[in-house]
């Protein structure tokens, strides 16, 4: 079977999908074709930039829908075609003859923006797809991206997003391609982990199901987070009653900040909805409004800590019911939908994918943060009033960052490269309400991400640098000493989450 391309800009989109793709394609009737494009194609289209131009091919093999019609849909009587098909988005208008000229190879790569992949499991055809964000019209964004290797028309391109799929309600529910995007995204980005499929999700399960696994009826929270620790993950679970409200959105926006894609179940009793979807990212500045975070406040030496993750803000969600990356608050995260059982939907709980080697977790590391400045051996100034941002980032991209800020100098800058540290550190950034506004911090405290011991106040401590002074653990002793040390301000680090702008 050869391979047809169209191209259409957004006027013609609905000729496109309906006519040239479903209709002339699949052979489906008129009335399906509408109803599948208003209902389940339009809404992914409608959140692109008007300039988005559109290069569909036809017979497309998709690794990800042939595993499941080989392992499900070529079994049943019903016959399922086993192609699919392809939109590719660029910026500006595209012509076929541009894809045959090696003068426009390089500006097509500029202009290339992802894909979307339609598969024949109708009316449910959004299958795997990779967005940049800059192909949205409203892109105000930071979130886990990583690089994604793709053709068009016989050339190679590379976008970069978050992958994402809808689910086709039989093989794969939201819990699958919840797991399936977490696989794909840390598969592409880290050589440790592996992309998965839906067949080897069902296999991965097998051990602990106790029916059929086909047709999914779904998973619940305890077993995506067996799933995931079986493709090596050291997983986490929280909860919301476990921890309280606030804590537990606090715990969720620190991991968010640390550039780790979550898991996040939305549960409503008393409509039976229970629903798996991802948070990737955040709003890309949400600065101006430190001012509105609770504190923390130590009475007896006249302290006020105010924690950076009580931010009011919007965090950005990759739901398969929903177009690709939405905004949504923690308290309203069903705020896409229609009906009032869905907005009624809360997060109960959410998995956190750590790599295996990382044994302090979120809670423990921001409460040893605040003691030390607290009640540590040398604690903060008093009457201090400071902004503390806390997350987890590698060592190596965390000196990068460091080594390449200009506000960091001289005696700090060789402290910090000279520092031996884990592969995985917990930095708390201090900052003031002034400062944190301008992105600055002027103080830090690194923790070592692989002690999970916290018996002494020095114990995960790697460094740390505030009220002028330099502290730091003697390897010999294990004491921790004091100098003194001159330093600017310095920038916050942002490079756990990519801004899109």
């Amino acid at each position: 079977m050869s391979i047809k391309i169209y191209i259409a800009t957004r006027d013609d989109w609905p000729e496109l999908i309906i006519t040239k793709l479903l209709r002339m394609q699949y052979g489906l009737d008129d009335d399906w074709c509408v109803q599948i494009y208003e209902e389940h194609v339009k809404p992914h289209l409608d959140v692109l930039r008007e300039d988005i131009c559109i290069l569909a091919e036809t017979a497309y093999v998709d690794f990800f829908y042939r595993d499941s019609y080989y392992h499900y849909f070529s079994s049943k009587l019903k016959s399922y075609h086993r192609d699919c098909l392809r939109l590719s988005l660029f910026s500006g208008e595209v012509s076929e003859n541009d894809f045959a000229d090696p003068d426009k190879y390089d500006d097509l790569k500029q202009r290339y923006l992802g894909f979307y992949v339609l598969r024949p499991t109708f009316p449910n055809v959004v299958g795997r797809s990779v967005i940049s964000p800059k192909a949205l019209e409203n892109n105000d964004i930071r979130i886990c991206s990583c690089v994604f290797n793709t053709t068009v028309c016989g050339l190679k391109f590379q976008v970069s997003g978050f992958p994402h799929a809808s689910q086709d309600t039989e093989i794969i529910t939201c819990a699958e391609t919840t797991l399936w995007a977490i696989m794909e995204y840390f598969g592409g980005k880290y050589s440790y982990y592996k992309p998965t499929l839906p067949s080897k999700i069902i296999q991965q399960l097998q051990s602990i199901s106790f029916e059929r696994q086909i047709p999914s009826r779904g998973l619940n929270v305890h077993q995506i987070s067996y799933a995931l620790k079986e493709y090596g993950f050291g997983t986490r679970i929280y909860s919301r009653e476990g921890y309280g409200g606030e804590e537990f959105e606090k715990l969720l926006s620190c991991y968010v900040e640390s550039g780790i894609p979550l898991v996040v179940a939305l549960e409503n009793d008393a409509s039976d909805i229970a629903h798996a979807l991802l948070v990737v990212g955040r709003e890309n500045d949400c600065s101006d409004r430190v001012e509105s975070i609770s504190c923390f406040l130590e009475k007896e030496r006249n302290i006020t800590i105010y924690d950076y993750d009580s931010v009011p803000k919007r965090f950005v969600f990759v739901d398969d019911n929903k177009p690709v990356y939405r905004k949504a608050c923690l308290s309203d995260p069903a705020a896409h939908y229609d009906s009032d059982s869905w907005k009624q939907c809360k997060i109960t709980h959410f998995i956190v994918p750590l790599y295996p080697k990382i044994y302090l977790e979120a809670y423990e590391a921001k409460r040893h943060i605040r003691k030390f400045l607290l009640f540590g051996p040398h604690p903060i100034n008093e009457n201090a009033e400071i902004v503390l941002k806390i997350f987890l980032a590698s060592s190596r991209s965390y000196k990068h960052e460091l080594m390449r800020d200009k506000g960091v100098k001289g005696d700090m800058k060789t402290l910090i490269e000279e520092m031996s540290m884990p592969k995985f550190i917990w930095i708390g950034e201090i900052s003031t309400m002034v400062d944190i506004r301008g992105k600055k911090a002027n103080g830090l405290v690194i923790l070592d991400a692989t002690e999970p011991n916290r018996q002494s106040l020095n114990n995960p401590l790697i460094m740390a640098a505030y009220d002028g002074n330099f502290f730091v653990i003697n390897s010999i002793s294990g004491k921790l000493e004091k100098k003194k040390l001159h330093y600017e301000p310095f920038s916050i680090y942002e490079h756990n989450l990519k801004s899109q702008c």
